[in-house]
């Protein structure tokens, strides 16, 4: 790991120079270092790993060092004394244990220095040098300095300082290092959880993106099969509308050809008779020929065609769906702000959200119900205000006009606030007994009658426009409802387990899953409640109790999910959902927790 800093060097006249970078990058730690004005000298020794690496490089010495010294031989080591740090042939190992002063030296052999034991008592017995009096060892600590002395370090640079001996000093030092380290230790494991969150998102994201890619994969080909059956669909009906035609064509050429033919060889034998025949033989032919031109001119000729047939592709009636192109090259799913919209004063368990709308400044609206409440969040979840709202608030819709539409569980009218939390007029219904569903656009407003089986469509002023059946309905259901930029009309029925798509004129197109049948598989729902569309008609359900969010065609086919329960904490259900100007996906779930989820670009 040393050579990332070797490369930053280049020897000059027997010096480190530093080349072309500024700084050194500590590969242990990755902290960036300035080359000091005294060069590769001037960098701070690790003095712990310098005596480790000559205890641990004794090993390679194979010389014995007292034999060198003393007679300037080179005889082999074998062992290593662990107080003198003395390495030793033969037999110098065997003399040294008979002297006075090192009788009570440990001597090892060399192969045990790898042994960890071993190692803890040679530093333990190892003596470390004073780096300006390389020949003293160094034996105090400077409480002045904070700095450790040797004897002479003593004498000349600390003489009226506070000196104290290196036993205590390092037992002091030692019980802060350990406070330390373990200081260190537990950040250290915090960061190893980091670690592991990060690489269990990573693959859970890598997951997702094998899943999404299986999706496009089974999309495409599906797209491919509908374009090559719509392929053999479109010639079938060309050789069908072309078939009759073409045998009217072909009878005339027939019987076009065969009077040609008849007629040109008339010609050619009356002209061959005229050149070369005799008087007596023009005479003798006159009669057959008046007869075979009678029968030539009773034959009339078929007049000319008076249009001709034009056979072209009507291509938009074979384009791909740019829309659902559009949509899936779009569709990658990431968070954008994760917001709680509890307050301390709020019990938490009697805090339902049950619907939530999207202002055209971004600001969201949430409806709580059991608190009786509206509030507004700006785009980062910061609580703008809250109003207090009579008789339960379950559905919530903005207006184009930003104007703030709220019905209620018990109350068969339409509460509308402007948009800093002011009332500012009701807008009564004819519906029997509760407003339940509730949705708005340019110039109509959607509300679910569930007890009369109906959908009211009302203008902004309350009047009925227009009243559409549905018996999937019942008096005690919960419903949301949303209006797609084509017209159409989406409710979503909860004790149904369906979302049913109306026409702007009323007819039922579609219902996306199996009316009071609950099921958690593509096309099924469990307790769905709100919905919204995209700019593509796409229809997004929060399927509460299997804790989805579907996405699903204009047609009612299932698309994709786009939140799965891996996306979901332990109590949190989608109970709504809505889209912002900027196309991000506001997910809120019935503890009030508020999702915001880049959606479209």
């Amino acid at each position: 790991m040393f050579i990332n800093i070797i490369s930053k060097f280049k020897i000059i006249n027997n010096q480190y120079v530093l080349g072309s970078s500024d700084n050194l990058a500590c590969p242990v730690c990755h902290v960036g270092t300035s080359l000091p004005p005294e060069g590769v000298d001037g960098l701070l020794t690790n003095v712990f790993l310098e005596n480790l690496v000559d205890i641990v490089g004794s090993k390679a010495n194979k010389n014995c060092s007292i034999c060198q010294q003393l007679y300037d031989k080179q005889v082999e080591s074998t062992s290593l004394c662990v107080q003198c740090q003395n390495i030793l042939c033969a037999e110098c190992s065997a003399c040294h244990n008979r002297t006075k002063f090192t009788l009570t030296h440990k001597v090892i052999p060399l192969g045990q220095l790898s042994d960890a034991e071993v190692l803890e008592k040679m530093r333990s017995a190892q003596k470390v040098k004073c780096p300006q009096h390389p020949d003293e060892v160094i034996k105090y600590f400077c409480k002045s300095c904070k700095k450790v002395a040797c004897r002479d370090c003593a004498i000349l640079g600390h003489r009226s300082h506070d000196l104290t001996g290196l036993g205590e000093a390092g037992n002091t030092a030692r019980n802060e290092l350990k406070s330390k380290t373990a200081t260190l230790q537990t950040i250290s494991n915090n960061y190893h959880k980091k670690v592991k969150e990060i690489n269990s998102r990573k693959k859970m994201s890598d997951k997702q993106q094998q899943c999404v890619k299986q999706e496009i994969r089974v999309w495409a080909d599906k797209v491919c099969n509908e374009i090559k059956e719509h392929e053999e669909s479109l010639i079938k009906t060309l050789q069908s509308s072309v078939q009759k035609e073409t045998k009217q064509t072909l009878a005339i050429r027939d019987k076009t050809e065969l009077c040609l033919g008849t007629t040109q060889s008339t010609h050619d034998f009356g002209d061959n008779t005229l050149r070369c025949g005799h008087d007596a033989e023009v005479l003798f032919l006159q009669s057959q020929m008046d007869e075979k031109m009678s029968e030539i001119e009773k034959e009339p000729i078929e007049p000319p065609f008076k249009t001709q047939t034009q056979i072209q592709l009507q291509k938009e009636a074979v384009d791909l769906n740019a829309e659902r192109l559009a949509f899936f090259e779009c569709s990658v799913i990431t968070p954008v702000t994760v917001f709680k919209t509890k307050s301390e004063d709020d019990d938490d368990e009697k805090y339902w959200v049950t619907d939530i709308s999207v202002l055209h400044n971004g600001d969201i609206v949430i409806a709580s119900w059991d608190k009786e409440r509206l509030k507004l969040f700006d785009k980062q979840g910061k609580l703008k205000w809250a109003v207090g709202v009579d008789d339960y608030p379950w559905n919530v819709a903005v207006t184009p006009d930003d104007e703030i539409m709220v019905t209620s569980g018990r109350t068969p009218h339409i509460d509308v606030f402007d948009g800093r939390g002011h009332k500012v007029r009701k807008i009564p219904t004819i519906v029997s007994s509760l407003c339940i569903g509730l949705a708005v656009d340019r110039d109509r407003i959607v509300i679910v009658d569930g007890a009369n089986k109906c959908i009211h469509i009302l203008d902004h002023t309350g009047k009925t426009m227009k009243v559409i059946k549905n018996e999937h309905f019942t008096q005690h259901c919960f419903c949301y409802a949303a209006c797609s930029g084509n017209g159409d009309i989406i409710i979503s029925v909860s004790v149904t387990h369906c979302v049913f798509i109306h026409t702007k004129t009323g007819d039922l197109l579609t219902t996306y899953g199996t009316p009071r049948t609950r099921g958690d598989g593509p096309g099924r729902l469990s307790d769905p409640r709100g919905v919204c569309t995209d700019s593509y008609n796409n229809i997004i359900i929060a399927d509460r109790d299997n804790r989805r969010v579907h996405l699903v065609s204009p047609q009612g086919q299932f698309i994709r999910c786009i939140l799965t329960p891996d996306d979901f904490e332990d109590g949190e259900e989608p109970t709504s959902v809505a889209l912002t100007p900027e196309g991000h996906l506001v997910v809120v779930t019935y503890n009030g927790l508020v999702k915001v989820l880049k959606y479209m670009k």
